[in-house]
């Protein structure tokens, strides 16, 4: 059995199917119940569901000790870089302290692996392309460039590795970048702006926004399911596409080719004044993930992948 933390977040539902589909047993934790979207995304019988607070020590010890999984893979976390950028107490509060319970969970009840979901954020500015995994984190201009969310996920990984270390932990760790798919949950960038296309309302669009590698949903989960079966021997594994960063104005234009008609209204807005998301992302080695992992792109083309992100909204939609 699995255990997966964050199981009805937008990640983790995916993970929980594609395990499914892999037929491992899961438990999925949660602080909430399912979401329609979630239900939609698994498409048949709900996986277990154990209601634990991240945040209750005893609780997250507890619960790994009467279950003792094989495995456990933790994608809760507080997903929210704008409001976490001046409040780095919150941010190791919500991305910091429950990995650190759940390894320490793991490392008295026997569990053999983890694997974090972690995200590009932790990079400082880019100093090497394409951007392997083992990219200096710190170098003598600074650390993370995602602000404390990326500060938060850059300790979460240390921790995570000094387990490792210590006690022979199998951490892996896994760096998506820019999800994207059906029941996403930000509510800013491909999200509104798909939904509001794929019901003929209008999408307003920014004219500024930093480049960014869009990775479909599906392929990050693949790479997840992956490593918590102990495949390959990476320790940390980038989750992106490989492909060139899609520009604002390529988005734009993206949009209007799967959406022909559609009403896109672009503002004047810019969603990276200090320019600092854009020092951070770039072009991602997926070396690991194929060859170690035999994950290959879900989608051939971003095209591809809204329009499927469309289509599964509309059937969700019509229910």
């Amino acid at each position: 059995m699995i255990l997966v933390t964050g199981a009805t977040g937008f990640i983790g539902s995916y993970v929980v199917a594609d395990l499914r589909r892999r037929g491992h047993d899961v438990l999925a934790v949660t602080r909430t119940g399912w979401r329609p979207e979630n239900r939609h995304v698994i498409a048949g019988d709900l996986p277990e569901l154990a209601h634990v607070d991240l945040g209750d020590s005893a609780a997250v010890a507890a619960l790994v000790r009467r279950r003792r999984p094989e495995a456990i893979i933790h994608l809760g976390a507080l997903v929210d870089p704008v409001a976490l950028a001046t409040n780095p107490v919150l941010a190791l509060d919500a991305n910091v302290r429950p990995g650190l319970d759940l390894l320490d969970a793991a490392r008295a009840h026997g569990v053999g692996r983890f694997v974090l979901g972690s995200s590009v954020a932790v990079l400082p500015r880019i100093r090497i392309a394409p951007i392997r995994a083992d990219h200096p984190l710190v170098t003598e201009s600074g650390g993370s460039a995602g602000g404390f969310y990326g500060v938060a996920k850059a300790v979460a990984e240390i921790t995570a590795l000094g387990y490792a270390e210590a006690f022979g932990i199998d951490v892996r760790i896994v760096r998506p970048s820019a999800v994207y798919g059906f029941g996403m949950q930000w509510p800013i960038g491909i999200k509104p702006v798909v939904e509001a296309l794929a019901t003929g309302d209008v999408a307003r669009m920014p004219r500024h926004a930093p480049p960014r590698d869009y990775t479909p949903v599906q392929d990050v989960a693949s790479i997840i399911s992956a490593l918590a079966e102990g495949r390959g021997h990476d320790v940390v594994v980038n989750a992106g596409t490989g492909g060139a960063l899609t520009t604002n104005d390529e988005l734009i234009a993206t949009m209007s080719r799967v959406f022909p008609g559609g009403r896109i209204e672009v503002s004047d807005d810019d969603l990276d004044p200090q320019g600092v998301e854009s020092g951070y992302r770039g072009v991602l080695d997926m070396t690991a993930a194929r060859e170690q992992l035999g994950v290959h792109p879900t989608f051939p083309t971003l095209d591809a992948g809204l329009a499927a992100y469309a289509e599964a909204f509309r059937r969700f939609r019509a229910g």
